[in-house]
């Protein structure tokens, strides 16, 4: 993202996935539960059960990266559990990485060199086994699941113990089964609330496996702070007001 002269001060929503951001232009700071928190140049946003705020002002100039819920794990090799609905500095996470990825933009402007040099670091970074493809794959499973089957029926029907299952998603994503259920549910009716009409709320409730109308207005609340209806009036998140250039 790169912008002159802006004035960022948008709402950011839970997300299932993690994201890295490298900064190469003013502060970043972030209003999590009306406590501000600025952020390191190479930070991790974690995935987010929340919302927050991000603030950034003067020339823009910012990279990102976003894993799935369990695709960052490979890079740091360590469980993700201290990151979940935190925003911290890489290099307290893994300081190699962090090292590493630094130098891939340090000394450059071109954007596309940029690019190139954080996508080969990546390649050089990435440390898979065949444990971690079976449990990412399985996770991967569980959360394309119908929200109908309970966890404990995922289990058993992919002979996995319960409690093991539990350990191991919280090990490689930092979120328990249920929250990481929840978080993506929350983003499919975020997105149905945004291209459908306001009068198809208990539609939307219905689709998605809550008990009720008044069930669906609680749970998005407490997800998004707003009600479903306000938050169809609301700007969305960053990513809806920025302009992205594909490759």
């Amino acid at each position: 993202m790169e912008a002159s002269d802006a004035d960022i001060h948008y709402k950011l929503l839970p997300t299932d996935c993690i994201d890295i951001i490298l900064n190469l232009s003013g502060s970043i700071s972030y209003e999590v539960d009306s406590h501000s928190i600025l952020a390191a140049p190479l930070h991790i946003n974690g995935l987010r059960s929340r919302h927050s705020y991000i603030h950034q002002a003067g020339n823009i100039r910012v990279f990102g990266i976003s894993f799935y819920p369990f695709g960052l794990y490979p890079f740091i090799n360590k469980s993700l559990a201290i990151i979940n609905d935190k925003i911290l500095d890489l290099f307290e996470i893994s300081t190699p990485f962090a090292q590493n990825l630094k130098f891939s933009i340090s000394n450059e402007t071109n954007t596309e060199n940029i690019i190139t040099n954080i996508e080969k670091t990546l390649c050089l970074e990435l440390q898979v086994t065949e444990n971690y493809i079976n449990k990412a794959k399985l996770i991967f499973d569980f959360l394309e699941s119908d929200n109908s089957i309970t966890i404990q029926s995922f289990c058993l029907n992919h002979g996995i113990n319960t409690k093991t299952f539990t350990r191991n998603i919280e090990y490689y994503t930092g979120c328990t089964p249920k929250i990481l259920r929840s978080i993506k549910r929350f983003q499919k009716t975020g997105n149905q609330l945004v291209y459908q009409k306001p009068n198809q709320l208990l539609d939307i409730a219905y689709d998605n496996g809550f008990a009720d109308q008044a069930h669906f207005i609680r749970e998005f609340h407490k997800f998004s702070g707003a009600s479903p209806r306000a938050f169809q009036q609301e700007k969305i998140t960053v990513k809806e007001n920025t302009e992205y250039t594909y490759r």
